[in-house]
């Protein structure tokens, strides 16, 4: 990130910050409160990142909802035939079908690799070793790896998708165009560490919030300036 960039995206912290009206958390637990999928703290953030990625927290909650009400646990939904599976978390979530494939093959990676659906062997691992631990998951996409690290291991990381990439760009904080990878490494050099928690949350809640918005209005989904919902 350039100088002008890091002061572009260190404003618009401090404007969400007044607009949101809350420095609350993005973590699994803090946005979806009432559910969980599994007792592991960190499987549990993985599986709800990989439900949040590129889509709405409405449609991650629903999904949650059907998960729990139509398959007894996590080791069931594994085995499920991604035709199933992405019926149960709903046709209409973008990337329905894609996003049961790459759960599948996620959760049943992790089940060969540890002999069980757990994630507690990354707490042993320093933070090089738990990324190439996570980024050697076939199917398992860089954001959700990373809100993983970010609140799961509490190390440094900036969790980036599609959706929040085209916000930021549009801010003039990341460079439009570019790779969301490229871009995330612009973001992971250009945010301090002791900021990262904070800074994403509360992107992810504005990213949500802008999307509750443009349903509520009846107009199409837009990725508005903050500057203009501010002004």
């Amino acid at each position: 990130m350039s100088p002008e960039m890091i002061d572009k995206f260190d404003a618009l912290v401090k404007t969400l910050e007044k607009k949101l009206g809350t420095t609350e958390s993005a973590t699994a637990e803090s946005l979806f409160p009432d559910a969980r999928l599994s007792q592991d703290s960190l499987l549990n953030e993985l599986v709800v990142s990989m439900l949040l990625w590129e889509a709405s927290s409405a449609y991650a909650a629903k999904a949650i909802e059907r998960i729990n009400e139509e398959l007894v646990d996590l080791n069931e939904l594994r085995v499920c035939l991604p035709e199933e599976l992405s019926t149960i978390i709903g046709v209409r979530m973008p990337r329905s079908l894609e996003r049961a494939q790459r759960l599948i093959a996620v959760l049943n990676e992790i089940y060969d690799r540890e002999n069980a659906l757990t994630l507690t062997k990354l707490r042993e691992m320093n933070k090089r070793d738990a990324q190439e631990y996570l980024s050697s998951i076939d199917g398992l996409p860089p954001y959700a790896a990373a809100r993983v690290i970010l609140f799961g291991m509490d190390w440094h990381a900036f969790p980036l998708d599609e959706r929040l990439a085209k916000m930021l760009s549009v801010e003039g904080v990341i460079t439009p165009g570019d790779p969301v990878e490229q871009q995330n490494a612009q973001l992971e050099r250009g945010v301090r560490a002791s900021d990262s928690a904070k800074a994403y949350s509360l992107i992810e809640r504005w990213a949500q919030n802008q999307r509750v918005g443009s349903r509520s209005s009846g107009s199409r989904a837009k990725t508005g300036s903050v500057k203009g919902a501010t002004s």
